[in-house]
């Protein structure tokens, strides 16, 4: 019975969780049916960059005020570090020296490059920040893993505000599912969110930017760690499964 009650943090965590996702369903209502722009291309950003600043605030008031100095601490490295790193430093730099901008709308550009950045932060924050510290530190690191990524996963229904179809929908909650894992994984094993909140600025931004700049090559990276990112967070899902199992 103990179990089934939420301690402080975790309450606090679902809070944030629940500001997050209205303001957010807000934003993207607003975007699809006041502004007519859908769900998936770059222009969205012109909107929701009104509402994020919003969002991401309220994660970041409840960690400094429930959670301070549990996701910063010195990072230890590691290969999972090494590889969303150089990933990541790869496909910025392939998108910008490959990419031509010329005669691209750059106040678009400049707005993507914002918007990404805040939802970096604020969503690696949220999720596994909050969320995955608090249910790890009361039930144990696995079922806080497996409730981190399912909770961030659930967040992008929120999609279907901006005229997402369900299809495309529950196809994007379970690959974001599936990569929160990794994510809650990377903290766990660094310490520190600072890696991963970069990490999701460097792929959210490449992927919308190259919409309306498109690099061949940065797809071709785009797949490769896709991959990567689905078969290391199954193989971390069936573990964590296990280690549920065996706990209980």
């Amino acid at each position: 019975m103990k179990n089934i009650i939420l301690s402080k943090r975790e309450k606090m965590a679902l809070l944030a969780t629940l500001f997050y996702t209205i303001i957010m369903s807000a934003g993207m209502y607003i975007t699809k049916h006041i502004y007519n722009i859908d769900y998936g291309t770059p222009k969205m950003v012109t909107i929701l960059i009104y509402f994020l600043p919003f969002a991401v605030g309220s994660s970041l008031i409840m960690y400094y005020l429930f959670f301070r100095g549990t996701a910063f601490k010195k990072p230890k490295m590691n290969w999972w570090l090494l590889e969303i790193a150089v990933a990541g430093v790869v496909v910025v730099f392939l998108q910008f020296y490959f990419g031509d901008y010329r005669g691209k709308d750059m106040a678009l550009i400049w707005t993507i490059i914002g918007s990404t950045f805040m939802v970096g932060i604020g969503e690696e924050m949220l999720f596994f920040g909050l969320i995955f510290t608090a249910f790890r530190e009361k039930r144990g690191l696995y079922v806080g893993i497996l409730i981190s990524a399912s909770v961030f996963g659930f967040l992008h229904c929120t999609n279907m505000f901006a005229g997402a179809g369900l299809v495309s929908t529950l196809i994007q909650m379970v690959s974001a599912g599936v990569g929160g894992v990794v994510s809650a994984w990377i903290f766990y094993k660094t310490e520190n969110l600072i890696p991963t909140m970069i990490s999701h600025w460097f792929w959210d931004m490449v992927v919308l930017i190259d919409m309306d700049v498109p690099v061949s090559q940065v797809l071709n990276i785009g797949v490769l760690q896709s991959l990567f990112i689905a078969i290391a967070g199954i193989l971390l899902i069936v573990i964590s499964i296990r280690g549920v199992r065996k706990a209980v």
